[in-house]
């Protein structure tokens, strides 16, 4: 299946692969040295931030029912609850990946908590451009990674990471409100390690010529595949194809937990 939007045929004109590299770059370093401004400014007015995908996602350019204006309040609140108190370092493991307007990042991404306590997380990011106002922004981040390992991370009984978990429920209580503080925990419910055989088997399955496997797969052949992550719905994982870097995004049916939809980046 394409992975590329329908405006890209009309975009990509005048948007070349290092302006969209840039652009995603631009978020973690901007996280890296805690300038709010400059990472709101990366987004385009109609936005959707998945994060982690599996969670409620954070919706800019509608009405916000918190502020009672229409902006960027919710991202603003997402910025002051997940990555002002923290210290946020990406890790890089493969190269990027440009696909039309997307950029794919294949990184670990470390959250120092404070007192000491240290998270990491295996992550798949997707990034989604467009153009606003003449210039590229992101328009979706979909970060895939696992919220039952990072919670386990900074469970437990010693003064610090009871310290981390009290500031880290009292913050999110009166940024996110109730609904916003239960969905988060929710994102703890993914497809698992079902879903993630289900990814395994489909790639067999092309590999033998499934023509089934092969049309979701988009005639390419994976291999190697490492690093599954189940986020939500889906299920990425790092892989080569014909011996280059790629990432493979799978969307499940919950009920069945069969693949309805695989992309191929690389």
């Amino acid at each position: 299946m394409s992975a590329t939007p329908i405006e890209a045929t009309t975009i990509t004109r005048t948007t070349t692969t290092q302006e969209l590299l840039n652009l995603a770059r631009q978020s973690p370093a901007a996280v890296a040295v805690h300038d709010k401004n400059a990472w709101l400014g990366l987004f385009a007015d109609r936005h959707v931030v998945e994060d982690p995908v599996g969670g409620r996602p954070v919706l800019g350019g509608l009405y916000d029912r918190r502020s009672h204006v229409r902006g960027r309040d919710a991202l603003a609140r997402f910025w002051d609850t997940f990555i002002a108190p923290n210290d946020i370092r990406f890790h890089v493991e493969n190269d990027d990946i440009v696909s039309g307007l997307d950029v794919i990042r294949d990184v670990t991404i470390e959250t120092r908590l404070g007192g000491g306590v240290v998270a990491k997380a295996p992550m798949h990011l997707l990034y989604e451009t467009t153009l606003d106002e003449g210039a590229p922004r992101i328009r979706r981040i979909a970060a895939h990674w696992e919220v039952a390992p990072m919670f386990a991370q900074v469970a437990g009984v010693d003064r610090a990471k009871l310290a981390v978990a009290a500031g880290m429920s009292a913050r999110m209580l009166r940024l996110q409100g109730l609904g916003g503080s239960l969905a988060f925990g929710l994102a703890v419910r993914s497809v698992g390690e079902r879903g993630k055989r289900s990814v395994r088997r489909l790639v067999a399955d092309a590999k033998r010529g499934d023509s089934r496997a092969v049309e979701l797969l988009g005639g390419r052949v994976v291999e190697n595949v490492t690093k599954l992550i189940a986020a939500g719905d889906a299920v990425t994982a790092t892989c080569t194809v014909a011996g280059e870097h790629a990432v493979l995004f799978c969307y499940l049916n919950r009920k069945t937990m069969q693949v309805t939809r695989a992309v191929v980046y690389g």
